[in-house]
């Protein structure tokens, strides 16, 4: 278990490294609304019989019109070669979970946040954490809990002179390349006897382009320990990423003596998945994803 996760977050590191050699190729995170939302939701729940909990989120935000395709690009000046209008960007993100526990004694704990400000490179804009373990009563005593988290986002030519903090990273083209990169993640589990806890966050707006697009999901499964003594984990448990990535550049097609023009193909597409599960007693489960897309990664 412990070569697959390793090996799975390799791969994504690598997807994510940062091509400095012409116009930089990854996520732009979308600004927020002048008017911002804040929902928190704390559940604790300790009960012998059944619990069920259901956690359901989706959000779209644009940077224009939302849903009106198609995006709008910057374009620049075929004289003078400036950068005219902003560009588009657009985000939409997702989180569910479902947990029926039955005939059996559940304890189950859960924090979801959910902030639509601007965020700096080690804050969320969705969080959602939780512990529950479960002990069945008898044979038919079970507990079924799956989750999974979504970011997909989408731009086109967009204007960097007023998108980058860093003075390091200004765009010699002044222009950042369209991108549209999705990547979800997620778990499942089902037992008769399990402590089960998973963490789940995403980050996509931002009041510059300094801040990286982030998304991780991590998800443990062990075995219970109370007063009668210690059990492994009974049951199954499975977890996955998959992403598609695709980003472009801008490349300058000025000739020598006539007008300013650019283009911006498709430079970059990257396919990826892994999932890994395990079934029966379970000593250990533990699986960790990071997405990580920016100008410049923390």
């Amino acid at each position: 278990m412990k070569t697959t996760h390793f090996a799975g977050v390799a791969v994504i590191a690598v997807a994510m490294l940062i091509a400095f050699t012409g116009s930089v190729m990854a996520d732009i995170p979308v600004n927020a609304t002048p008017e911002t939302k804040g929902i928190t939701v704390t559940t604790n729940i300790n009960a012998q019989g059944t619990v069920t909990a259901s956690d359901s989120l989706t959000w779209q935000q644009s940077s224009d019109a939302l849903d009106a395709p198609p995006l709008k690009a910057a374009v620049a000046n075929s004289t003078t070669g400036v950068v005219e209008g902003a560009g588009e960007v657009q985000y939409t993100a997702g989180y569910t979970e479902n947990t029926m526990a039955v005939q059996g004694v559940t304890s189950y704990t859960k924090t979801t946040a959910l902030d639509t400000g601007n965020k700096i490179a080690d804050k969320n804009n969705i969080a959602a954490n939780k512990i529950v373990t479960f002990i069945a009563a008898n044979e038919q005593g079970r507990m079924v809990s799956s989750e999974d988290i979504l970011i997909d986002g989408a731009g086109q030519t967009t204007s960097s002179g007023d998108k980058i903090l860093c003075p390091f990273g200004t765009q010699e083209s002044g222009m950042f390349p369209p991108f549209c990169n999705v990547v979800m993640s997620g778990s499942k589990v089902d037992v008769s006897l399990a402590s089960v806890s998973t963490s789940a966050s995403e980050r996509f707006v931002s009041a510059t382009a300094d801040v990286p697009v982030a998304q991780a999901y991590s998800v443990s499964v062990k075995g219970v320990t109370s007063s009668e003594g210690s059990a492994d984990a009974i049951g199954s448990a499975s977890a996955f990423m998959t992403a598609h990535l695709m980003d472009g550049r801008v490349l300058n097609q000025t000739d020598a003596d006539g007008p300013f023009a650019f283009a911006s193909p498709k430079a970059e597409d990257i396919s990826y998945s892994n999932s890994v599960s395990a079934s029966g007693i379970i000593k250990a489960f533990s699986q960790s994803y990071t997405y990580q897309s920016g100008i410049r990664r923390v």
